[in-house]
Parts: structure tokens; sequence; C-alpha cells
């Protein structure tokens, strides 16, 4: 799910763009609902967020608690959050018909040098003891 995915839909359901530099409520109301669900659908940053409607990173911050605070005072702004929470979902359900892989987060470098089944353990073992010290070499 792209950021501009998320903002066409918000723009298309207010009917207007939110990227202006106003404080008129209902402009700030679709500003909020755009950062949470910037927030809930993607794994984007604060500050990727924030810059994608020329704010800062704490804006963003500021309007994802707000909205959350506002969501369970206001039912009308709760409404209109729940509506476009469905029209994005929907969206995003469409393009996870196709199969994900999931890709183990660490993997010891080990693995690539010695090959897929032997184990660290297994090849200093091969090698034997060393004899002498470091310090005894020379």
């Amino acid at each position: 799910m792209e950021l501009q995915q998320i903002k066409l839909i918000v723009e298309r359901h207010f009917g207007m763009n939110i990227n202006v530099k106003s404080r008129e409520r209902y402009i700030v109301d679709a500003r909020r609902i755009y950062f949470n669900l910037c927030r809930d659908f993607t794994k984007k940053s604060l500050m990727l967020i924030g810059r994608s409607m020329d704010r800062d990173h704490a804006t963003a911050l500021h309007n994802i608690r707000s909205s959350r605070d506002l969501r369970k005072t206001d039912p009308d702004y709760n409404k209109k959050y729940i509506d476009l929470y469905r029209q994005v979902s929907l969206l995003d359900s469409n393009k996870s018909k196709f199969k994900t892989v999931e890709i183990p987060k660490y993997i010891h470098p080990g693995r690539f040098r010695y090959g897929k089944t032997k184990s660290l353990r297994k090849i200093f073992d091969q090698r034997g003891q060393i004899t002498k010290q470091r310090n005894e070499l020379h």
C-alpha cells in the first residue's frame, strides 16, 4: 500500500485537496484521517508519512494521537474514519492476493561460506586442535 493511494482515497471521499496550509476543521480532520490510515496500512516511518504532506514527523504523530482520541468522542468523525478504513482495506486486500514469502531476519554468514547443510561447529571440529598458541609461533 502506498501513501499516494491512501491520499487519493481520502481526497476523493472529502472532495478536496488535503495538502494545503489551512487550519479549518474539515481539512484538519481529513488530514488526521489520512495520517492515521497511513500508519495503520503502511510500514512507513513517521518522517516519510509527514513528508508526504510537507509536514514534520511530530505533526504526523500528533495527528495520529488526536485522531485516535477524537474517534472515541466524536461519532461523526468515527463514522468517516470507518468508511475510509473499509475503502482502504478493500484496496489493500486486492493486492494481498499474491503469494508472500517470509524472509528470515538473520542468516549466519557461515551458512553461505560453508554450505547449506553444514554447521559451523562441525566445520571447526573437523579442523582439529591448534597445537601451538599464537605467542608460541614466533
